[in-house]
């Protein structure tokens, strides 16, 4: 992986071995789809026109703070988080989620489905360039997801450190965000069942986006200033020092990152 291959406003946080470590993965070639029809020896194939992008990642908070305030978003990009905003598609303090209905819907998905289902592609996805909208600060998912490998095995592995260690990342950044805006335990709690969701109410089942009442009362008085509340989260993130950072992560957190070295010194060794 490539130092640029990490959200830039991680450069000043994360140990400087993770960032250098380069696997040159040419195999999984996005430009090619390396799972389509006639190019993958595998049963599953993907549709070369979706990709692996029939998936919506969730954005945490400083993310979407940082697309909201980088001049490099695209259009589609940002007028996509926009849109999520005025029309109350899952816009949350947390973060960008994908609606409940999708989540349930995705998490009951059957073999062959991902990669094809063209009403599950991205709504950040570039369809006329083919390519993603965010890419600077697209989510661990997106970030460490790899259908094949130069490594093999190991190698698949090693993407799986990364989003164990970047999904663990995002989550302590963006509830050390919350904490500094008022945000209490309880309220995080609640904006946290939002996420990967496998059940839900037959409201849920039904919409893709929240009553007005419900976000409100989820938004905690910033209802009204949802874009500036996603770039003070933003700013608090790059305001980090390198201890807070360790600190934020805690004992759980760095083991991962440890984890996360090993298995890239072991890949370098080979």
């Amino acid at each position: 992986m490539e130092p640029s291959s990490f959200p830039e406003l991680y450069q000043h946080l994360f140990p400087s071995e993770i960032l250098k470590f380069h696997l040159p993965e040419t195999k999984a070639t996005c430009d090619r789809c390396a799972m389509q029809p006639g190019r993958t020896r595998t049963k599953i194939t993907y549709r070369s026109d979706l990709k692996c992008c029939t998936y919506e990642p969730f954005l945490p908070n400083f993310y979407v703070g940082a697309l909201l305030s980088s001049k490099l978003t695209s259009d589609l990009g940002r007028k996509t988080l926009v849109e999520k905003i005025e029309k109350r598609k899952y816009a949350l303090p947390i973060g960008m989620v994908a609606a409940v209905r999708f989540q349930i819907e995705f998490n009951q998905r059957r073999v062959g489905e991902f990669g094809n289902r063209e009403d599950w592609l991205c709504p950040y996805y570039n369809r006329a360039q083919q390519n993603c909208g965010i890419h600077q600060y697209r989510g661990s998912v997106c970030i460490s997801f790899f259908c094949k490998s130069v490594a093999g095995r190991p190698g698949l592995s090693y993407w799986q450190q990364v989003q164990n260690y970047l999904s663990y990342v995002e989550m302590a950044l963006l509830e050390e965000a919350l904490v500094q805006l008022d945000f209490s335990p309880r309220q995080m709690s609640d904006l946290l069942d939002y996420v990967n969701r496998s059940e839900g109410t037959a409201a849920e089942r039904k919409t893709w986006s929240l009553p007005e009442a419900k976000a409100r009362k989820l938004w905690n008085g910033y209802y009204d200033e949802q874009e500036n509340f996603y770039k003070k989260c933003y700013q608090f993130v790059l305001s980090l020092t390198k201890k807070q950072f360790r600190e934020a992560l805690g004992e759980q957190g760095q083991q991962l990152q440890e984890t996360l070295l090993k298995t890239q010194q072991r890949l370098e060794i080979k």
